[in-house]
């Protein structure tokens, strides 16, 4: 085939699938490598589907990120038909790497580092993909990373552009279910409006199935798997791969919680809770949200960057107790040792002595001995990891923030890891100031504030919280 398509000319044909198909070509000028994907016949007559088609290509221009591949033109070709010309990858996807060889979790995790690093760069530009699953991830060459290859975001036909609403109007009408129900997020099944963190729950799912073997719900339709994420716990991990750690489970409960203000709020905290996790210096104690049923809010996940050094310092000061027990319990041994010996040497010379001594002196050296010698020390209480937090404010309703994210609503109960370095809280109410304490994880913290009212904002009426409220089938 020789065919031009705008600059470029075709070499040879890639694949093809229900979309179209997917051509080889070059530059004619510059010989730059490059995919053509070009939309069906009968496709390219549909409004909606060249509206999404075309959409990857603005999505793709607008993000402009080595973990998103690149868009060079669109168009149409002689006979009608849409067409992309994107950058030639070499490599495979994600599902066909995974098939072939399973992934222990550190790889996992280094994988959904680098979609976070993409959905990122996406979502501050204000897109959301919508659509992310192993298909849509390409692995590629690339010795300046590490591990030595570069994932590639693909596919944002669905992808949401907040900044072009008129272009995108007909891809992301209110109440259509819009992607792949195997890793859509609850509120995207639902059809109601979705942000960024539905993306993150995507990731939470690719995860899961990186590390399991399978996603985390299956379903004989797709209604099956819709129902499923709005309604069903995730199962645990650990039933399917025994070497997955707690704190990995966790995370991945966290990306997975049904609610969207109870995951991690933003791509780059899930960065940050990836490398807590995987760095040997920074203890991970992300705790799963259904921890909180028995002992209140656990302040971790969101705000893990902030509380990352309050917890290596508790963690330094268990051990540093543990030492101090050991070298006590090794003093104590030794002066017990001693004791007995001196006991037992007196006890003998007492016994020889027995016959002269006056019989005061027989029965009070014992005593003497007795009272001379010194007790064990006890051993000290291992200080307790949390600390009880109780934050209250007037008026109360207000939310209770650590790092930027938001850990409840006061009246606030909650624990955080206990240690020497203060950790800053933020009271936010609407139509008041913000107030700033600070608190000392040593002991429980009791704090009580009264919020001033901020003149210049009117108070609104305060909305119902982001919470699922449809019916569940399976009870």
């Amino acid at each position: 085939m020789d065919a031009m398509l705008g600059q470029y000319r075709v070499t040879g044909t890639i694949g093809r699938g229900g979309m179209g198909v997917v051509h080889a070509a070059e530059h004619a000028l510059l010989g730059r490598r490059a995919a053509i994907k070009v939309l069906r016949s009968e496709l390219s007559q549909s409004q909606d589907a060249v509206a999404r088609f075309f959409n990857e290509a603005r999505a793709a221009a607008a993000i402009r990120h080595p973990g998103i591949v690149e868009v060079y033109d669109f168009g149409w070709t002689p006979d009608g038909e849409a067409f992309l010309v994107m950058e030639h990858l070499e490599g495979e996807s994600l599902t066909r790497r995974s098939a072939r060889t399973p992934f222990r979790w550190p790889a996992a995790l280094a994988i959904a580092r680098q979609i976070a690093g993409a959905l990122a760069a996406a979502h501050a530009k204000g897109i959301v993909h919508r659509d992310l699953k192993p298909d849509n991830v390409f692995l590629v060459p690339d010795p300046d990373v590490p591990g030595g290859e570069r994932i590639k975001l693909l596919d944002f036909g669905i992808a949401k552009l907040a900044a072009t609403p008129s272009a995108s109007h007909s891809v992301t009408r209110t109440g259509a279910v819009i992607g792949t129900p195997t890793y859509m997020a609850p509120e995207q099944c639902r059809g109601v409006a979705v942000d960024h963190r539905a993306d993150l729950y995507a990731l939470g799912c690719v995860i899961y199935e990186l590390c399991c073997g399978r996603p985390p719900f299956a379903g004989e339709g797709a209604g099956d798997l819709l129902a499923a994420h709005i309604h069903l716990p995730v199962p645990a991990m650990a039933k399917t791969n025994a070497e997955i750690p707690q704190i990995v489970e966790a995370l991945v409960r966290r990306l997975l919680a049904k609610a969207p203000i109870d995951r991690l709020q933003t791509a780059d905290k899930v960065i940050l809770a990836i490398d807590a996790l995987t760095s040997e210096r920074t203890p991970a104690t992300l705790s799963p949200p259904a921890a909180s049923a028995a002992t209140g809010q656990v302040m971790t996940g969101s705000a893990m960057t902030t509380l990352s050094g309050s917890v290596a310092m508790a963690a330094q000061h268990r051990r540093t107790a543990r030492l101090r027990w050991s070298v006590a319990a090794v003093a104590a041994l030794v002066a017990a040792i001693t004791i007995a010996i001196v006991t037992v040497g007196a006890r003998r010379n007492d016994a020889a002595d027995a016959a002269t001594a006056r019989p005061d002196e027989s029965r009070e050296a014992p005593a003497r001995l007795a009272a001379q010698t010194p007790a064990p020390p006890p051993e000290p209480a291992a200080p307790p990891a949390l600390v009880d937090v109780v934050v209250d404010s007037a008026p109360s309703g207000a939310e209770v923030l650590l790092g930027g994210a938001v850990q409840g609503i006061t009246p606030f109960a909650g624990l955080l890891p206990r240690g020497d370095r203060d950790v800053e809280l933020v009271i936010r109410l609407a139509g008041y100031v913000d107030r700033t304490i600070l608190v000392h994880p040593i002991a429980p913290i009791r704090e009580r504030v009264t919020l001033a009212r901020n003149p210049a904002a009117a108070v609104p009426r305060r909305s119902t919280p982001d919470r699922d409220r449809s019916v569940n089938p399976f009870d």
